[in-house]
């Protein structure tokens, strides 16, 4: 959850800003050119790229985890009842026993009191590692010193864009790619109008670590990518408030700029919010909804034609990843640098790849959990 990492204190607020572009009302450009043709077709060429099966290449080098076994880790999410969250902590535990460790994950209600509660027990507990799924570790600072001094290593999980450098203070954190899926959920809004300009609306929690990162890279696209006269609206929703105020924002914003032509939510469980929005605001025209996480309701929502496009990855390989992470900080052993899972493209063309209905970890292959087994020594 990039470039910047803001405080993840989870606000029970929103905002409504307009940033840059062209998307606010007043009279804006739906014209195609020959110039806004051929940068739509390069969109797609880099789209289309991104929808292939990823690779196992460079996982890292070898390391022994035998020693670890019996051992327990703890894992803290922003949300344990969030969709994507418990799928998350799902696949990791079933990572961790393949070396015959236990993970326990805290049921944090997303409050920095429940997080601070989490790495209380861990330590008490006698945690080999704590995982961070989420809560900023800026947040955290005299609970993570604590554990520190209790001997445990802290691991940021899915925080922190793989450009950017390891949380100071900490040695392992596992990364994640926001700028590459914010990147092709753009260009998947410029390739959807053919030609067109986009006026996006994209649909950000700034209080998460990857929200700015992720903005500002959209907003980079629409400028450098898309056809001219493409911008975007900002809309603001603090996590907490995604069930009531996504809805209700994303029509206002439709009704109030009926040029908008793109939705674009950072994480794709906005999604089951924004759609609603957008049938009650422009049920008589075409404003595709593009996103990112590979959340399995969200990809259903694709195979039913209600999400065009999610930038997906794969809970079940990033646990890998984020498992890979916890072993070599319990291990002490040098991190991978930048270590972070991939990104698949999912659309109307390869969803069915996914399963029907769509299942966690499906769609990207079986190389990758053999991989990392033969990498630990486990196969």
């Amino acid at each position: 959850m990039r470039i910047t990492k803001l405080a993840v204190a989870l606000v029970a607020a929103t905002s409504l800003g307009l940033l840059a572009g062209c998307g606010g009302g007043g009279s804006t450009s739906t014209a195609v050119t020959p110039e806004g043709t051929q940068k739509a077709q390069a969109a797609q060429q880099t789209v289309d790229a991104a929808k292939a099966v990823p690779g196992t290449e460079d996982l890292g080098p070898a390391i022994d985890v035998s020693s670890l076994r019996g051992k327990t880790i703890y894992s803290i999410p922003i949300d344990s009842k969030a969709e994507f969250y418990q799928a998350g902590e799902q696949a990791m535990r079933g990572v961790a026993e393949k070396a015959g460790v236990t993970l326990v994950t805290f049921p944090s209600d997303g409050t920095q009191t429940s997080y601070q509660q989490g790495i209380a027990q861990a330590i008490n507990a006698g945690a080999a590692a704590i995982l961070l799924n989420g809560p900023l570790p800026s947040t955290l600072g005299p609970q993570i010193d604590a554990a520190t001094k209790a001997g445990i290593p802290v691991v940021p999980l899915h925080i922190s864009d793989k450009g950017s450098p390891v949380t100071p203070g900490l040695k392992y954190e596992a990364f994640a790619p926001f700028n590459d899926a914010a990147h092709l959920m753009a260009l998947a809004a410029v390739a959807g109008q053919k030609g067109a300009p986009v006026h996006a609306l994209i649909i950000q929690s700034s209080e998460t670590g990857p929200a700015k990162g992720m903005v500002d890279t959209m907003q980079k696209a629409l400028a450098d990518e898309a056809p001219a006269g493409s911008g975007a609206e900002v809309i603001n929703v603090a996590v907490p408030q995604w069930s009531q105020q996504i809805q209700s924002q994303v029509q206002s914003a439709l009704l109030k700029n009926p040029n908008i032509n793109a939705v674009l939510p950072i994480y794709d469980s906005m999604a089951l919010y924004a759609a609603p929005g957008i049938k009650q605001a422009a049920g008589g025209r075409s404003v595709p909804i593009y996103t990112f996480n590979g959340t399995p309701s969200i990809l259903k929502m694709v195979q039913d034609g209600q999400v065009a496009m999610d930038a997906a990855e794969n809970p079940d390989w990033v646990a890998y990843v984020n498992i890979d992470v916890a072993f070599r900080a319990m291990l002490g052993a040098e991190p991978v640098a930048a270590e972070s899972g991939p990104l698949r493209v999912i659309d109307a063309s390869n969803v069915a790849e996914t399963g029907t209905p769509p299942q966690s970890g499906k769609g990207f292959g079986d190389e990758y959990g053999p991989a990392f087994l033969k990498m630990w020594g486990l196969a």
